[in-house]
């Protein structure tokens, strides 16, 4: 389908641990995460997903790697899209150049095949491309809404990396046009309060809180490592 250039596999980030380590723990914890997430949608198709966290550096876009990786792994097609618009990482993990990607797809009307990277055949990659001077405009106008839409139509699953919620209100609003959102929360760093907020936060926003996400848990702590559970 797109005339993208294929990424060798020895290139990918250390941080995809699904894919240089198959077999690992870790990887293991990530698949749990996956079946859970198919576990909890009873009534609504959890097609997209978006994961935001408290703050910054919390494991976030990490485990949207990961989470995407599994699903590929498992010959779901999948579609991985970096929306923090304002600090992306997904592209560094791909060795990918960020100078074009969803900004420039959605504005400059180019086409998918110009911006989205083909990892492998289950596995596609959009980064967050050219800087926008209104994240948050961007991110409610209904060109990209509508792009969503076709994505849907295109891919079984998509991943969606937003900004920590105590920054900006991007995930807020991400959180409305998808199926489910995904609190990332790291051990013993992540304020409970902060946590507690941006859960509220989003849930008034519209955003369907599917559950969250431990990370940073120290070896000695491992059986509660990449833990899913539900926001009660």
């Amino acid at each position: 389908m797109f005339n993208t250039n294929k990424i060798n596999k020895n290139s990918l980030g250390y941080n995809i641990i699904s894919e240089k380590e198959p077999m690992g723990v870790v990887a293991e914890q990530y698949r749990k995460l996956r079946t859970n997430i198919e576990y909890s949608s009873f009534n609504k198709e959890l097609k997209v997903v978006n994961l935001t966290s408290a703050f910054q550096s919390e494991g976030k876009s990490v485990t949207a790697l990961n989470l995407s990786t599994v699903y590929a792994q498992s010959e779901i097609k999948t579609l991985l899209i970096d929306m923090d618009l304002r600090r992306p990482k997904i592209h560094r993990a791909f060795q990918l150049s960020n100078a074009q990607g969803l900004s420039n797809l959605v504005t400059q009307g180019l086409s998918k095949e110009d911006v989205i990277h083909e990892v492998n055949d289950y596995l596609h990659v959009l980064p967050s491309g050219e800087k926008m001077p209104y994240p948050a405009e961007f991110l409610m106008s209904k060109k990209l809404h509508a792009l969503i839409d076709e994505f849907r139509k295109e891919y079984d699953r998509i991943i969606i990396d937003t900004p920590p919620m105590t920054a900006v209100t991007d995930a807020s609003i991400v959180g409305k046009f998808c199926d489910g959102t995904i609190m990332v929360v790291a051990s013993r760093q992540t304020d409970t309060e902060a946590a507690k907020n941006a859960v509220k936060q989003l849930k008034e926003n519209g955003s369907n809180i599917i559950g969250g996400i431990l990370t940073r848990v120290s070896k000695k702590d491992n059986r509660y490592m990449n833990y899913y559970y539900e926001y009660k």
